[in-house]
């Protein structure tokens, strides 16, 4: 494997991604900060700015917060979202600070009176809260080439502590990320992502995780469209059973599948893996099926699977002859969008 295509030096990213949750943030302009109750959370962001959104979510219980109590919306698209009224907190998530949609979502909803934090590394929208004194959090920049995809406990360790600052999560768990990830460690699973990436080389993938672990499958996705820029689809389980597995009758592709799930896992939903393998290779589909360790709590279980997606998506990268970090072609979208 040729690690000298690396040119960003993506393998230390990964090495030190969970060390992203000792961060500690200020909030800028947090004088301005509203003391009224909230209902309903709002995220705005896109790409990799909105996968942390998505962790939270499928996490929030483990902050001692009842995501009955507060929803979470994650809204990606331009303007306001539909979900937002006047007890609604809205964070705007952008790494770049330039996110068109996102400016968008910002810009549109502070112009109807609503409590909006930005969140960026940079660019507009922290430009536009410094201007107006709105709150806002600077999210790390590490180096310039550091690529929103891997800034994902960088900015949910940020949005606890905005969530902390407004009497949604108490204080007690200001630290409470680190905790739950102490035994976690990002090299353990790098040989098994070497080897899974050499099973995937030349084949489409296809990511299915139990509905617990949905962000998993689709974080895997992300990060293989995006370091081996090839495609990969993801879905779960019991959804999948109910449409999508008919589509494998006629393939028209080699395609390989990866299940994974936690060893703690004992629902009908591990049965329907079993069942499903099981219906694929009788026929002549291929299934690599991972069980995860048990880490005792939900965060560190998700934590661990994506650090399997990332190892296999930086070396599929590699087995490919790419280097894993740029992604050239949304830099051109970009490009034609402005023009």
């Amino acid at each position: 494997m040729d690690n000298t295509l690396d040119t960003f030096n993506l393998r230390k990213v990964i090495l030190d991604s969970v060390k992203q949750t000792q961060f500690n943030y200020t909030i800028e302009n947090q004088s301005s900060l509203s003391e009224k109750p909230f209902s309903r959370i709002v995220i705005c962001g896109m790409g990799g700015s909105a996968l942390p959104a998505e962790l939270l979510s499928a996490t929030f219980s483990q902050f001692g917060v009842n995501i009955t109590q507060y929803p979470i919306y994650i809204h990606r698209s331009y303007e306001e979202s539909p979900y937002i009224d006047e007890n609604t907190l809205v964070l705007a998530i952008s790494y770049s600070g330039n996110t068109e949609e996102t400016v968008s979502a910002y810009e549109d909803t502070l112009s109807k009176g609503r409590t909006v934090i930005a969140l960026a590394a940079d660019g507009i929208l922290i430009n536009k809260a410094k201007e107006q004194g709105n709150p806002y959090v600077v999210i790390p920049n590490p180096d310039p080439y550091f690529q929103p995809r891997y800034a994902t406990l960088y900015i949910l360790k940020a949005i606890l502590q905005v969530l902390i600052a407004y009497h949604i999560i108490d204080e007690s768990y200001q630290d409470i990320l680190t905790t739950l990830l102490q035994g976690v460690n990002p090299q353990e699973f790098e040989e098994q992502g070497q080897q899974l990436a050499q099973s995937l080389k030349g084949k489409t993938p296809v990511i299915y995780a139990t509905e617990l672990y949905k962000v998993v499958a689709h974080l895997w996705k992300i990060k293989i469209n995006e370091n081996a820029k090839t495609p990969c689809f993801w879905n779960y389980v019991p959804e999948l059973n109910h449409n999508e597995m008919v589509g494998f009758t006629n393939p028209q592709a080699d395609f390989q599948f990866i299940f994974i799930h936690n060893a703690s896992e004992t629902s009908r939903n591990i049965m329907r893996f079993e069942k499903l393998n099981t219906l694929f290779t009788s026929r002549g589909l291929s299934v690599i099926d991972i069980i995860v360790p048990d880490y005792g709590n939900h965060l560190a279980n998700i934590i661990a699977m994506i650090l399997i997606g990332d190892w296999t998506a930086y070396y599929l990268a590699l087995a490919y002859g790419i280097d894993p970090t740029p992604v050239d072609m949304v830099e051109e979208f970009k490009v034609l969008m402005k023009n």
